[in-house]
């Protein structure tokens, strides 16, 4: 039992210990994602808690304390992950444990109204987070309910990021509700066709596993023979120190809907492409490249899977737009964009260490390494939220004109360049991570600003048209646009090296 996170913000909390019996147990290799993560986690220690995740969870109505804790052991039973351990053996090699029986305390605390348990759940989660998981020896979750008059109103749980992705946070929250309020364990775990992480180590090692694992990698090394070696230079005497800033945009939502009534275009590709864009812009290379977070939730057996799933997978564009161009321009690079992406999900489920090593012989063969360190996740629709920004939307102040907020992060994993977008009520939190050393806070917000006027500037400046017209515009700007990369791109390469 961990005795630091039981004292938060002036409240003292009663631990109720539940037992787990006779589960499923079980020990073998580790999954690609959970390899994936937990190896990233080893690159930032101690900074490694800057990766723990969590599920805020309402109860209403509200339910006594007793039942609630029975629903978070219940949870502890639906989902293997919640009882894995990942050991890592001293020569790097990993394997998963999952414990069939134990005990797990759950975190009470008191407040005196509903709204001072909503700060105390904020609070509790804050605190929790920033303590590091021990995890090859405790179960990778901690569980906390905030109670008035003895009944739980809010439950909090932190996870690390080891036991699940984003999409299993979604999971979890769904399951805990139902949970809350009467459903069966053992009924929710037969109805759940997803794969439990022993089960998802199994499938990848199978024979359709290692040809899924052998295609993927191909994408990667055949896309990135031609990739820049560096797309950021350091500044003379510049260290790596990672900034966040966030944006918070109210024009973003009502103008990608513009774009996709008008364009019939996703709006995850028009963000990807003005993402692009700007990067090519901010980097002088025509050629942006991204490792793109991906939940390879395209199968039953992973859709509905509480597991570290979600890989990178990797997005090449020529995304250099010349100045001036208009939205024609700019839709044509969205289309790109949504071909591009479709490549890259279905192309992200894969051996990483095996990949890691087909990339050091792909730079072997060139001389020189790829820049892989640009990052590109959308967030929306999930359990989560931006950084900073989103208080204000909690506190019912929604944002007229767009603003940016900065704070200073911990020691981030080969990042240069790191994409967040989230969604929320009012407005779409859009955040930049980026090493400072590579790229200044004015060249930071300019990038951030430059991504929005790209997509507000596009709807604004579109106006109906006739389907086939519009299509043929489109197709024209990006053949135009498709030769003047062609012609421009060496004389360009060429001067960002100077």
């Amino acid at each position: 039992m961990r005795t630091e996170l039981s004292e938060v913000a002036g409240h003292t909390a009663r631990v109720v210990t539940v037992g787990i019996a006779g589960a499923p147990a079980g020990r073998g290799p580790v999954t690609w994602g959970q390899w994936a993560i937990r190896r990233a986690m080893l690159d930032t220690e101690p900074d490694d808690h800057g990766t723990n995740v969590k599920v805020l969870v309402p109860v209403e109505p509200a339910v006594p304390a007793g039942r609630a804790a029975e629903a978070v052991r219940g949870l502890l039973t639906v989902y293997d992950a919640l009882r894995t351990r990942v050991h890592v053996d001293g020569d790097g090699a990993m394997h998963q444990e999952l414990d069939g029986g134990g005990t797990f305390g759950v975190h009470l605390f008191d407040a005196d109204d509903t709204e001072a348990a909503a700060a105390l759940a904020d609070a509790v989660e804050r605190r929790w987070r920033a303590v590091r998981f021990a995890y090859d020896r405790e179960w990778p979750v901690r569980a906390a309910l905030v109670c008035v008059d003895g009944k739980a109103v809010r439950a909090v749980l932190v996870l690390a990021h080891v036991a699940t992705d984003a999409m299993g946070l979604t999971l979890l929250h769904q399951a805990l509700t139902g949970l809350l309020h009467g459903a069966e364990p053992a009924a929710l775990r037969a109805a759940s066709r997803g794969h439990q992480p022993l089960a998802e180590a199994g499938f990848q090692a199978s024979e359709k596993g290692r040809k899924r694992d052998a295609a993927a990698r191909r994408h990667w090394v055949e896309s990135l023979r031609d990739a820049p070696e560096r797309l950021f230079a350091r500044r003379p005497g510049a260290r790596p120190r990672f900034r966040q800033a966030v944006l918070a945009s109210p024009s973003l939502p009502e103008a990608l809907r513009t774009l996709d009534e008008r364009w019939r275009i996703g709006s995850s590709a028009v963000l990807l492409a003005a993402a692009s864009a700007v990067v090519a812009r901010q980097s002088r290379h025509d050629r942006a490249v991204f490792q793109v977070m991906v939940s390879n939730r395209f199968q039953p057996v992973l859709r509905e899977a509480v597991s570290t799933v979600t890989l990178e997978g990797l997005f090449t564009l020529d995304a250099g737009l010349a100045p001036g161009s208009g939205p024609a321009a700019f839709e044509a690079l969205a289309r790109r964009a949504a071909r591009a992406a479709m490549k890259t999900y279905y192309h992200a489920y894969y051996d990483k260490q095996a990949l890691l090593a087909d990339l050091r012989g792909l730079d072997e063969r060139r001389g020189r390494p790829t820049d892989r360190t640009c990052w590109y996740n959308d967030l929306r629709d999930m359990l989560t939220e931006a950084r900073s920004v989103d208080r204000r939307e909690h506190e019912g102040v929604r944002p007229e004109k767009s603003v940016i907020e900065w704070q200073t992060l911990g020691r981030q994993s080969e990042t240069s360049v790191a994409w967040h977008v989230y969604s929320s009520r009012h407005f779409m939190p859009v955040s930049l991570t980026v090493d400072t050393g590579l790229i200044d806070e004015p060249a930071a917000e300019a990038m951030l600003t430059g991504f929005e006027a790209l997509i507000v500037d596009a709807a604004a400046a579109t106006e109906p048209a006739d389907a086939a017209a519009a299509g043929s515009a489109a197709e024209a700007a990006e053949r135009h646009a498709g030769s003047a990369a062609d012609a421009g791109a060496a004389g360009r390469s060429r001067a960002a090296l100077a």
